[in-house]
């Protein structure tokens, strides 16, 4: 039997019983000591205009998260909602695998796939991309041979981008990072260290999302936890939005959808995360999609969904960068390799 490398579960302690639900008892290890606790309010969180990249950016890695006011323009929104509706109500009340999700909540993937204004105004909007880049992004130099270096960027790509219609009588989600999904593992920061992000999120209100309605809620401040500490809503805030609205939100942070207790309002909004271009994509938006949709999109747009060279060598179709493979005749052309020097002494 393969035996896969971990750095947590030698750390456990498994036990010879089972709960009344069936479940096998687990110890964790002493937590580190830590009782921040970050009480903050819609505006501290709300980047102040004229809005600018390293405004967002000192907000998320101070708090975890950020709120843009008027993000996306309404009209936008609505066709967004428009272009996603028959997909929402083809979903009935159903359980989600492991009760992950309420069963009063349909959920929507690939999303950049069904709306073009979804990919066009949402995925390769100039501020989601830069602040995706200022966390996730790299460039590096490498060696190779005895007197050769190169260098090589890799640009953050399409992690998923779902629409969650939560509709009267949802319960709450429990809380969760969502950068689980690549094995990462996060150790108690002081402060925030950049380079130890694998995903950040944006949420966009597709309508008036509120506390009553389900609104997200996150724990301001569980980005710089450590990986055991327990997650608590007493500690939680709620992302409020008007529609167009964004909560741009590390992927380390902790999070969940809340409660649906109105009589009669449905939540939608759309959860894009992107992620490293080095890393694995949660969704598999290419399986399947249609390549004439695929070259009517923006270059931007097919960047920003995976499709760009992650220099050196990434990702790569016979051997040529996938946008340059997808559309020949264009003038698109990205190289293996950004630059290349000669070593001396």
């Amino acid at each position: 039997m393969t035996t896969l490398m971990s750095t947590t579960l030698e750390e456990l302690k498994f036990h010879d019983k089972v709960d009344q639900e069936g479940l096998h008892l687990v110890s964790i290890p002493e937590i580190v000591k830590d009782d921040r606790k970050l009480n903050v309010t819609a505006a501290d969180l709300t980047v102040s205009e004229p809005i600018t990249i390293e405004k967002i950016k000192e907000k998320v890695a101070i708090y975890g998260g950020a709120i843009v006011r008027n993000f996306i323009a309404e009209e936008d929104c609505d066709q967004m909602l428009a272009d996603l509706r028959p997909y929402i109500d083809a979903q009935g009340v159903t359980d989600d695998l492991q009760n992950f999700l309420p069963p009063t909540t349909a959920r929507v993937g690939r999303t950049v796939l069904k709306s073009k204004t979804i990919a066009e105004k949402f995925l390769a909007h100039p501020t989601n991309l830069a602040v995706a880049n200022e966390f996730l992004g790299r460039e590096n130099a490498f060696r190779i041979g005895p007197d050769q270096i190169v260098t090589g960027t890799s640009e953050a790509q399409l992690n998923s981008c779902m629409a969650f219609a939560v509709r009267p009588g949802a319960e709450d989600q429990p809380l969760h990072r969502d950068d689980v999904i690549h094995h990462n593992i996060r150790r108690k920061m002081e402060t925030y260290e950049f380079g130890t992000e694998t995903a950040i999120g944006t949420v966009l209100a597709l309508k008036r999302t509120t506390k009553e309605n389900g609104a997200t809620r996150f724990i301001p401040g569980s980005h710089l936890w450590d990986h055991y500490r327990e997650p608590s809503d007493e500690n939680a805030f709620y992302a409020e939005l008007e529609k167009g609205d964004a909560f741009f939100m590390l992927a380390s942070c902790y999070h969940g959808g809340s409660a649906n207790i109105t009589k009669d309002e449905e939540r939608v909004i759309i959860i894009l995360f992107m992620t490293q271009g080095t890393l694995r994509q949660e969704e598999m938006v290419l399986l399947g999609a249609d390549l004439d949709y695929l070259r009517s999109l923006s270059v931007e747009a097919l960047k920003a969904m995976g499709l760009q060279l992650s220099q050196p060598f990434c990702g790569h179709v016979d051997n040529i960068d996938a946008i340059e493979y997808l559309l020949p005749e264009s003038d698109y052309r990205r190289p293996h390799f950004k630059e290349s020097y000669k070593v001396t002494a």
